[in-house]
């Protein structure tokens, strides 16, 4: 099932025709839910001190401007900066809409490394398909989308920008993965299946042209 999105800010709002099942580890509704919006809040830093709740901000906001029920997301990369891609393999089609920002990036296993952030990034991705996934299919498929999602990530500083520490991704990213709510299930998602096939190369390019978008922002943006 296609979505359509709007941006206006402080919103990005992609909206299906029909609920949707998705899976997330979103600050609103985690774990499984139905629902037929995704809607990423750009936040700034002082938005969000250690006294305000995160959730609660959120949910205010959501019901503020009529978006209340919404799957919510927060990014500090500026709303305008969204990137989408698609990928069909067979009968099978992958939608991707991202939103990346690398200012807390660190590199996975090496927790020593991680710098003090003072500003705070996130990649927030939301992978959708036209094909009914079981539970399991769609945990699989979430798995999918965050492998494409790293290796886009490394293979960019692999290739441009040897010299800098890899990034495999920040402290807040988030996923979303939505498919049709249907009783028909595929069983599986992975990567040798026309579904997994479709997720990772719409994640893979949404990713890889996000962070070079980042990349050439952060470095006008030095100069």
């Amino acid at each position: 099932m296609s979505f359509t999105f709007t941006y206006k800010a402080p919103w990005l709002l992609a909206e299906f025709e029909t609920p949707q099942r998705m899976l997330s580890w979103s600050i609103t509704h985690p774990g499984f839910c139905v629902n037929d919006r995704v809607a990423w809040l750009e936040v700034r830093n002082d938005d969000l001190n250690p006294n305000i709740d995160a959730r609660d901000y959120m949910i205010d906001k959501l019901k503020k401007d009529r978006l209340n029920g919404a799957l919510g997301l927060m990014t500090s990369r500026h709303i305008q900066h969204h990137h989408f891609a698609e990928s069909a393999k067979g009968f099978v089609k992958a939608q991707c809409l991202s939103t990346l920002g690398l200012s807390n990036g660190s590199h996975v296993g090496f927790p020593e490394n991680e710098p003090t952030h003072q500003k705070f990034g996130t990649i927030n991705s939301l992978c959708a398909l036209n094909v009914p996934l079981s539970d399991g299919a769609l945990i699989e498929a979430s798995s999918v989308v965050t492998q494409a999602r790293t290796a886009a990530l490394m293979d960019f500083y692999h290739t441009h920008m040897p010299q800098v520490p890899v990034i495999t991704g920040t402290g807040t990213d988030c996923i979303v993965i939505s498919c049709p709510n249907s009783a028909s299930h595929t069983m599986f998602a992975g990567l040798h299946t026309n579904a997994g096939k479709a997720i990772g190369e719409a994640v893979y390019a949404v990713t890889l042209e996000a962070v070079i978008v980042w990349h050439k922002t952060v470095q006008r943006l030095r100069n």
